[in-house]
C-alpha cells in the first residue's frame, strides 16, 4: 500500500549547497590568512615561503571549486508515473516516459550524472540540460559536493526510482 502512495506521489531530487559553500568560505578564509602579504627573498625562509605559497595556492583551488558549485543554478529532477520533469534554474521540461530511450547514471565515480537519450522531438533548446557528444543530455548531478556515503545513497535512490517509474534504467558499472 505504501509503494503504491509513493507511485502516485513521484519521487522529486534537487541539489544541495550546504557542504559546498561551508567547504568555500572555511578555504576562502584559509586563503586570506595564507596568501603572502609581501614577499622577503632571503634564502634562510626560502622554503617556509614556498610551502606557505603552496598551501594558499591549495586553499585558493578549493574555494574557487567550491564556489562554482554553491553559485550554479540548481537542478531539481521529478520522476512521476506519467513523465519525468527537469528543472535548472528557471527554466523546466517534463518529458513522457514513452519519449525516453534510456535512462542512466553514468561519468566519473566521484562526479556522475543522471544521462538520459530523449526522442528526437525533444529539441536541445527546450531542455534544460547539456547536450553530450553522443546525443544524451546530463540531467541531473549526483551527488556533486556531498560525501562519498551521501553520494553512494543518492545514486542509490536515483537508480530505485529510475526502475520504479520509467523502468528502462542501464547500469553504467559502478
Amino acid at each position: 500500500m505504501q509503494q503504491q502512495q509513493q507511485l502516485d506521489v513521484g519521487a522529486t531530487f534537487t541539489t544541495t549547497r550546504k557542504r559546498p559553500a561551508v567547504v568555500a568560505i572555511i578555504a576562502t578564509l584559509f586563503f586570506l590568512v595564507l596568501v603572502p602579504h609581501h614577499y622577503s627573498y632571503a634564502m634562510d625562509q626560502l622554503v617556509a615561503e614556498l610551502m606557505m605559497n603552496f598551501l594558499s595556492l591549495l586553499c585558493l583551488f578549493l574555494a574557487v571549486r567550491g564556489w562554482r558549485l554553491v553559485l550554479r543554478r540548481p537542478y531539481e529532477l521529478r520522476m512521476l508515473p506519467t513523465g519525468l520533469t527537469v528543472s535548472r534554474g528557471g527554466r523546466e521540461l517534463t518529458v513522457p516516459w514513452n519519449a525516453v530511450g534510456q535512462i542512466r547514471i553514468e561519468g566519473d565515480v566521484r562526479r556522475p550524472w543522471v544521462v538520459g537519450w530523449l526522442e528526437p522531438s525533444q529539441t536541445p533548446a527546450d531542455l534544460p540540460a547539456a547536450r553530450r557528444r553522443d546525443g544524451a543530455y546530463k540531467l541531473f548531478p549526483v551527488g556533486h559536493g556531498q560525501s562519498v556515503k551521501k553520494r553512494g545513497q543518492l545514486r542509490e535512490e536515483l537508480r530505485s526510482a529510475i526502475m520504479g517509474y520509467g523502468r528502462r534504467y542501464l547500469d553504467a558499472g559502478f
